[in-house]
C-alpha cells in the first residue's frame, strides 16, 4: 500500500482539490457576474439601469466567488502545491475589493453632488457681519449677476457695511456706478437680464 493511501489527510486535500477543480468554471463565472453587476449597477447602460437592489448582488456574488477561491487557495497551500504568502495575499485582496463592493463603501467613495450654494442663505444671515463677507464673496463670483437681485436687496440693509459691499460688489458686477438707490439698480438689472 502507497503512503499517499495510508494518509487520510492526504486523501481529504486530495479529494478537496479535486471538488474545486470541478467549480473552476463556476468560479470565473461567478467573477465574471460581480463585474458585469458592478458596472451596471453603476448607472445606465445601453438606456436600461437596474432597480436599486441589484447594487447588493454584486457583493454577494463575488462573497461566493471568494469563498470558494478561498477553500480552494488554503486547499493548495495545504497541499504545499501553492505559496502560502501568495494564496493569503489573494484572499486578502479578495476581501478588500469585497468591502469596496458594498453599497455602503461606494456611497462614501463617490464623487459628491452639486455643491449647495450657500450664498443667498449667508446673505439673509442674522449676523450683519455674514451678510456683508456673503454680498462681497457672491461680487468677486464668476456668476455674479445670479446673486444680482440679493445683493440690490442689500442695498436696503439696516446695517451700513452691509449696503457698502453690496454696492462695491453690484459696481464691480456692472461695470459701472449707478449710485446707491435700489431702484436704479433694479433697472439696470432688468436691462441687463439680472433680474426677471
Amino acid at each position: 500500500m502507497g503512503e499517499s493511501a495510508a494518509d487520510p489527510r492526504r486523501l481529504r486535500v486530495g479529494a478537496g482539490l479535486a471538488f474545486v477543480q470541478v467549480l473552476r468554471p463556476a468560479l470565473y463565472a461567478l467573477l465574471v457576474l460581480s463585474a458585469l453587476f458592478t458596472f451596471w449597477s453603476g448607472g445606465a447602460v445601453a438606456g436600461r439601469t437596474l432597480p436599486p437592489w441589484t447594487k447588493s448582488v454584486a457583493p454577494t456574488i463575488f462573497a461566493i466567488f471568494l469563498a470558494i477561491f478561498t477553500v480552494y487557495r488554503f486547499a493548495l497551500m495545504r497541499a504545499k502545491k501553492y505559496p502560502a504568502a501568495t494564496g493569503l495575499f489573494q484572499v486578502g485582496l479578495g476581501a478588500l475589493i469585497w468591502v469596496l463592493l458594498l453599497p455602503s463603501t461606494r456611497q462614501k467613495i463617490r464623487p459628491p453632488s452639486a455643491p449647495v450654494d450657500e450664498v443667498p442663505a449667508l446673505m439673509a444671515s442674522p449676523d450683519p457681519r455674514v451678510r456683508a463677507l456673503a454680498v462681497e464673496v457672491a461680487g468677486y463670483r464668476g456668476d455674479g449677476a445670479h446673486y444680482a437681485a440679493d445683493m440690490i436687496e442689500r442695498l436696503e440693509d439696516a446695517e451700513p457695511a452691509v449696503r457698502q459691499r453690496a454696492h462695491t460688489a453690484l459696481v464691480r458686477l456692472a461695470g459701472r456706478d449707478v449710485g446707491q438707490d435700489p431702484d436704479a439698480w433694479r433697472e439696470l438689472g432688468r436691462q441687463r437680464g439680472w433680474l426677471r
